[in-house]
């Protein structure tokens, strides 16, 4: 009777007075413990690999020998692109000796940081049963892994609570509780139960009403004191009748309980602990259940194991697997595999470091392109503005010399005309003004000729013109001049569109000051505040009222030939306090005047 016991779990090697006294006091109490002292397997395995599966691709693995030196089952390492992927092992047991069937557990080092159980899975059932005792339905709550406070040995290990609901099926009238280990997948494993307790429950209209239909505090019946023993209201069922045994758990200094335990090391049978047929609990279809137990176990996949690894990072890795007990210790060397994912060619440093130097040539060839393109654009602007000053210096001399000779010598014959003319009044009056149309055409034509000279497209020529032109004009009709230009000015550019209209401007400006506001004195002044240009023509005449006189034409040119540069005239005026007109143009920037 002690047999399955011995197979499970060893007694200590205590000198052998000693380990009779264990034994006997192990039959008379009725103790089946797992003692703390029971550290230590009864048999030794490892694990092996099987078939590698790579891509769809087998692949043989070869032992390392140099590592098995140490040990240690070491294989040669696979090295593989992530294209290549999934990766399958499969693991098996290898035995060393005579070793039974055991457990497999792995870890893929770098991607996995615990050790992994793989599937297995043992059951707490409810099987519904009819009137006439016939299966209608079941209900099965899964067990696998570790619970809740494991720790390696039950004696070491915490119980877990666990609760679980369902719903009873049509046509059930009652119902057996099944507590099963095994089949498919292969489990293995250990399995302990404790406070077992069903309730039904029928919601209300605060709370649900629960009925306890049944409750396992404390085992009973006979041979209690061993493994095989028959508790009353539970029988062993299944292919492995090993796999159901009695656990006596002791807590401190209590007496020790007995309790149902599953302990699987045979992974091709099956086998459990069924409730008796009168100890069935009636139960209502429909009716809500809730199972409650408290338990402890440690549940594995035993004899053989497969893996599938569908995508893995680039980098290196060391896949592991031992070979365990029932109880997930260790039986013999581990396992070890070296897997390295290479990146694919785009992501190797090579690869990185030409597409690096490629795209730093793209980028230097870009930028001298763009340059060269930039420095032609500059050129072509330069050469276009070298031919249109050539051709505007060009025009500037032809009007220069040509006209200008014209008009000299319609001057001079003018002269000698009005001097070989009789006294007649009637006659010396048209030649004057003969001579006079030809000097205000010669005068005309000298502006034209300076706004069309390329020479002259700039602040401190414009300023100079200004100057002269002012001067020269109030002089000549006696009115004193006051110039307010500054002496430094900065070399920029204006066009001569823009130099004619100012031009144009002021001197409508300077006619209305001589000819309408009978002034004694007028000032001219020019100021430079960022990029616009300010001009100010003021006189001290006697102004007029802006809001009733009439506009003429030419407030109304200055005005449209301000706008048509982009800049304002304002004109301002009261009545005895003269009138100052404001221009005030913005001044193009180099690639503007281009």
């Amino acid at each position: 009777m002690k047999e399955p016991m011995t197979t499970m779990f060893t007694v200590p090697k205590l000198p052998r007075l000693c380990r009779w006294c264990a034994v006997l006091g192990v039959t008379i109490s009725g103790v089946v413990r797992l003692a703390a002292a029971e550290e230590t397997t009864n048999y030794s395995a490892r694990p092996a690999l099987g078939e590698l599966v790579l891509g769809g691709r087998a692949l043989t693995p070869k032992l390392d020998l140099r590592a098995e030196a140490n040990g240690e089952t070491a294989y040669l390492g696979l090295s593989f692109r992530p294209s290549e992927l999934p990766l399958e092992i499969n693991l098996r047991t290898a035995p060393g000796g005579k070793a039974p069937v055991v457990r497999l557990r792995s870890r893929l080092e770098g991607l996995q940081d615990e050790w992994q159980d793989h599937d297995s899975q043992m059951y707490l059932m409810l099987r519904f049963l009819d009137r006439d005792n016939r299966p209608v339905g079941s209900a099965a709550f899964i067990r696998q892994g570790e619970s809740p406070g494991w720790g390696g040995l039950p004696q070491n290990s915490r119980w877990h609570r666990h609760t679980d609901e369902t719903v009873v099926p049509e046509r059930a009238s009652r119902l057996r509780i099944l507590m099963v280990s095994g089949g498919v997948p292969r489990t293995t494993g250990f399995w302990t139960i404790r406070r077992l307790q069903l309730t039904a429950l029928t919601p209300g209209p605060d709370t649900a009403t629960e009925r306890e239909l049944y409750k396992l505090e404390h085992l009973r019946g006979s041979g209690l004191e061993s493994v095989r023993g028959n508790p009353h209201g539970w029988v062993r069922d299944g292919t492995g009748l090993n796999i159901p045994r009695l656990y006596a758990h002791a807590e401190g200094n209590e007496a020790p309980e007995p309790l149902l335990a599953l302990v699987d090391v045979e992974p091709d049978n099956t086998g459990g602990w069924l409730m008796n047929l009168d100890a069935i609990a009636p139960v209502l279809p429909g009716q809500r259940l809730r199972l409650e137990s408290d338990e402890m176990y440690s549940i594995g996949r035993g004899h053989d194991a497969a893996l599938s690894f569908r995508m893995l990072p680039v980098g290196n890795y060391v896949f592991r697997a031992w070979a365990t007990d029932e109880l997930g210790r260790p039986t013999g060397p581990s396992l070890r595999l070296p897997i390295e994912v290479r990146p694919p060619f785009y992501a190797t440093p090579w690869f990185r470091l030409c597409g690096a130097s490629f795209v730093v040539a793209a980028l230097l060839g870009a930028v001298r392109y763009f340059t060269w393109r930039k420095l032609q654009r500059e050129v072509q602007r330069l050469e276009k503005r070298r031919a249109v000053d050539e051709e505007r210096t060009r025009m500037a001399r032809d009007l220069h010399d040509e006209m200008g000779a014209r008009f000299t010598q319609i001057s001079l014959l003018a002269g000698r005309a009005l001097k070989s003319a009789p006294a007649d009044a009637a006659v010396q009056e048209p030649l004057r003004n003969i001579n006079g149309a030809v000097k205000e055409l010669a005068a005309a034509l000298e502006e034209i000729v300076w706004a069309a000279n390329p020479s002259h497209d700039s602040l401190e020529g414009f300023s100079n013109y200004l100057s002269q032109y002012a001067g020269v004009l109030l002089r000549d009709a006696g009115v004193r001049c006051r110039l307010d230009i500054p002496t430094l000015l900065p070399p920029r550019t204006l066009p001569s569109g823009l130099r004619h209209r100012l031009m144009m401007v002021v001197k409508e400006a300077l006619n209305n000051a001589l000819k309408h506001a009978r002034a004694t004195e007028v000032r001219v002044q020019l100021e430079l505040d960022g990029d616009r240009l300010r001009v100010t023509v003021a006189d001290n005449g006697g102004g007029f009222d802006p809001a009733t006189v009439k506009r003429g034409n030419g407030l109304n040119h200055s005005a449209r030939r301000m706008e048509e540069v982009g800049g304002t005239c304002l004109v301002e005026s009261t009545p005895g306090a003269g009138t100052q007109v404001r221009l005030n143009v913005p001044l193009p920037t180099a690639e503007e005047h281009a």
